[in-house]
């Protein structure tokens, strides 16, 4: 795929000032600190709107990219370009045209989503878009890697104590790092950035500093990426979900423990 990104700038954050209440010292002090940005995005499919996201202005090729994957059900095959604006307000993606006249609109928005993420085209299909997940495996070698560079923080949320995380794990190393005030963003960055570079999802791993709700299983599922984990827990309808696609689902990562919901052999 051809991927233009306009130049400009686009913070990722900004300084805003706020009164600090001191309740035990009856204390009120001027102070200042700095706040996560979120702007709205609008996606285009061969000029037909496809999709709002509420985001984080940083890695929006690799957003888009995983957004049109994990919940438009487009494939990386299917897009030729991505075109996005100058202010980074709107992307133009051109697609195959058998697959641009499959698009229907289904307006949905993401019920567990952080922001106000909608998606108004899907591909439309004789069956299922969710199929059962083979191979992949993961080194448990891996797993105090994601605990250190957990516990070094991450750079947007240093500064603004307010981003979600996921990293990308390839061959049980970590290759890329994603922020965004949405988990679903950041782990849609993670899944784009692989799509971007024609890398073979069966080798990868996401781990997710937000919660597995259904949702987000189901956007992992989709990228067709055989494990995910997270320091969080997953729901009763993820676990199902996992089970039924075959997704190894790891959640409660502790320098100790981890929880297993599905998947174990996987698991090296």
């Amino acid at each position: 795929m051809n991927i233009t990104e306009h130049a400009g700038i686009i913070p990722e954050s900004g300084n805003v000032g706020f009164k600090r209440v001191f309740e035990a010292q009856n204390e009120v002090l001027d102070d200042e600190g700095e706040l996560i940005s979120e702007y709205l995005l609008l996606v285009y499919i061969n000029d037909r709107l496809s999709g709002e996201i509420v985001c984080t202005p940083c890695g929006l090729p690799e957003l888009v990219t995983g957004h049109l994957i994990t919940e438009t059900g487009i494939t990386p095959e299917d897009i030729i370009s991505i075109d996005i604006c100058r202010l980074g307000h709107t992307a133009k993606v051109t697609v195959k045209d058998e697959v641009a006249s499959r698009l229907t609109e289904s307006v949905e928005n993401t019920p567990t989503c952080c922001t106000d993420n909608a998606t108004r085209l899907k591909l439309e299909r004789k069956t299922g878009d969710l199929t059962r997940i083979t191979g992949g495996s993961i080194s448990k070698s891996a797993f105090p890697s994601i605990l250190e560079k957990l516990s070094k923080d991450t750079k947007l949320h240093i500064r603004t104590r307010s981003a979600h995380s996921c990293f990308l794990v390839y061959d049980n190393e970590i290759i890329y790092e994603a922020e965004d005030i949405g988990r679903h963003n950041a782990v849609d960055k993670a899944v784009g950035y692989l799509a971007v570079n024609e890398a073979d999802a069966s080798h990868a791993a996401l781990f997710t500093t937000g919660r597995m709700p259904i949702d987000m299983v189901r956007k992992v599922i989709r990228a067709k990426i055989p494990v995910l984990i997270s320091k969080q827990q997953p729901t009763v309808e993820s676990v199902e979900l996992a089970r039924e696609y075959d997704l190894t689902l790891i959640g409660n990562l502790r320098d100790d423990h981890f929880d297993v919901y599905n998947g174990i052999s996987r698991i090296v």
